[in-house]
């Protein structure tokens, strides 16, 4: 059976991110991260279905320019339906193996991650471009603290149980989401 006991939920390991206007009606959010882990290692959880999965989301399609790129969120309350949500469709802008990827999303706008060696591993830059009124901009960055730090917990072999995600690491967001209106 999984558990989430064994995963992170300090949300101030990691520095937060930022969020600046690019214009009247888009925020880029940033994230820097360093993982000790390879570039090559990091690309496959970004791009490998069974790697997404434990950290982040469904995803189908391939890490290749023009192809689609989709992905189905896992953090989904379970109101006793089960945690199914729809397909947000996407596609690659850039793949470059294993340093960029950047991708567009019907929900979530424009994400790029940049990946480049750094001391033992990789400096992870991560930004997304979204199109949202200010307080959603506080839940999309602490959303996607978490995801990211839900990434860490991926490259120790740790994979979330969504199932139970919502009671475990909700509270997590929203302690994160306190950190964010805080700054």
């Amino acid at each position: 059976m999984a558990t989430n006991a064994t995963l992170n939920k300090d949300m101030a390991r990691f520095p937060l991110g930022t969020a600046a206007p690019v214009d009247d009606e888009r925020t880029e959010l940033t994230f820097t991260r360093h993982y000790d882990a390879a570039p090559e290692v990091l690309w496959a959880m970004l791009t490998q279905p069974d790697k997404t999965e434990m950290w982040w989301a469904k995803i189908r399609g391939q890490a290749k320019t023009g192809s689609s790129f989709d992905l189905k969120w896992l953090n989904m309350k379970d109101e006793g339906d089960g945690i199914e949500s729809d397909w947000w469709n996407g596609r690659v802008i850039e793949a470059a193996a294993p340093n960029v990827l950047e991708i567009s999303n019907a929900m979530h706008g424009r994400i790029r991650i940049e990946l480049s060696p750094a001391g033992n591993g990789t400096q992870l830059v991560f930004s997304n471009v979204i199109a949202v009124p200010a307080e959603v901009v506080l839940m999309s960055l602490a959303g996607w603290h978490v995801h990211l730090d839900h990434l860490q917990e991926a490259l120790d072999g740790k994979s979330v149980d969504w199932q139970h995600w919502w009671e475990d690491f909700y509270p997590c967001w929203e302690r994160a989401r306190a950190l964010y209106a805080a700054g």
